[in-house]
């Protein structure tokens, strides 16, 4: 009976054991290897980079087919956090990288064996310094409107030296840099860029670039990465469909067919003119059931639309115009105001009716009275006019 209870308290312990015990870190890496060699970066386009290097197997690992040799590569802007890290196989790597900013690549071999036992060289790095000059770009933004045209704006630091700005446009299915061809004046100064939509691809990003030439200070170039679909504004739906059904109202817009049904998303504003109230349904597709709005008043519904692919939201387009539906939908009279328009114009035109017949309608009303004088002085006068005393006669004894 001893040797049992021995036993499991034996088992208790080692499980107790196993679970209070801390995890063990493995190990770092052992520095056996030669450390990559002639490391370069051609810059391409704008804001890309190409790092290369090169790296020979040391002989007494030629024959060793059970380990993979790769590389560890990272940036670094600023002397931040080191960032955008990524192991392959490869010899060289191309990166968009912020040229805003003094950039540090680096990068080191690595190999991990069958065993679990890895082996690294040390890092070698390269800096990329960034553009001196005083920093004279601000507010800037690009808009690619339906995917018809792009607008690139900006303003220009006040304390900035006067100077003539550039804009220049790269992608990476682009041969060489682009020049702006339809700049935006904002009095005489250029402070944007039109790119018609044809000359760009929808699918890649848009790398730009304003640069100031000025011949009282070096001005430092602006950089900018635009993802694809992310500055996309497109122009609102088309026009609006609403049914009645049992439970309430079927709603549906008109899309152009160019757009990607699957890449686009809605939203649809409902507002009741009776409670003056909204809510806004977000819509996956171009038709939306609305159970909750007064089917006996009258509502409005507006649409608008923003490109959504893999998370990287556009800019939502203008709301539609109001589209009127439910009971009260058609032409109502408003007798309020009908009422103060139709009172004033009753009473002119009765006014104007009654003008010839108003004097003798006044007499009617207000008789005239005599004239006193008038009176006293017909009493006074003879039918004749005649005004002579009369003569007197005396009878005779």
């Amino acid at each position: 009976m001893s040797g049992r209870l021995q036993q499991l308290l034996a088992f208790c312990v080692s499980g107790w054991l196993a679970l209070t015990a801390r995890p063990v870190k493995a190990a770092n890496c052992s520095v056996e290897l030669p450390a990559p060699t002639n490391l370069t970066v051609v810059l391409r386009g704008i804001g890309h980079v190409n790092c290369s290097w090169s790296w020979l197997t040391p002989r007494h690992l030629e024959n060793d087919t059970s380990s993979l040799y790769q590389y560890k590569s990272s940036f670094q802007y600023d002397d931040g956090r080191w960032e955008q890290r990524k192991i392959n196989s490869l010899l060289y790597r191309e990166q968009c990288v912020d040229r805003n900013r003094k950039v540090i690549f680096k990068v080191r071999v690595y190999v991990k064996n069958e065993t679990g036992s890895c082996r690294s060289s040390n890092w070698v790095s390269i800096t990329i310094p960034s553009d001196e000059g005083v920093v004279a770009v601000e507010n800037f933004i690009c808009v690619f409107y339906n995917f018809e045209y792009v607008n690139c704006t900006w303003d220009v630091n006040p304390t900035a030296p006067d100077a003539i700005y550039h804009f220049h446009y790269w992608q990476r299915s682009m041969a060489s840099v682009q020049n702006c061809s339809d700049y935006i004046y904002k009095g005489n100064r250029r402070a944007g860029c039109q790119i018609d939509g044809d000359k760009l691809l929808k699918e890649s990003a848009l790398n730009s670039r304003v640069q100031g030439v000025s011949a009282r200070g070096k001005i430092k170039p602006f950089y900018y990465k635009l993802e694809s679909f992310a500055f996309v504004k497109l122009r609102p739906p088309g026009r609006i469909n609403v049914a009645r059904i049992r439970e309430g109202f079927n709603v549906s817009w008109e899309i152009p067919s160019d757009w990607k049904s699957h890449c686009t998303k809605y939203e649809a504003r409902v507002c009741s003119v009776k409670r003056d109230s909204c809510v806004v349904y977000e819509c996956q597709n171009a038709v939306e059931k609305i159970n909750d709005a007064d089917t006996k008043s009258k509502n409005s519904i507006q649409v608008r639309a923003m490109y959504d692919v893999c998370g990287s939201s556009g800019i939502w387009s203008e709301w539609t115009p109001k589209h009127y539906f439910g009971e009260d939908a058609g032409t109502t009279w408003n007798w309020s105001i009908a009422l103060l328009i139709f009172i004033p114009v009753l009473v002119a035109v009765t006014a104007i009716m009654l003008f010839p017949k108003l004097k003798q309608l006044r007499r009617w009303i207000l008789p005239p009275i005599p004239d006193p004088g008038r009176l006293l002085k017909d009493m006074f006068l003879d039918g004749n006019g005649d005004h002579s005393v009369g003569q007197l006669f005396v009878a005779s004894a």
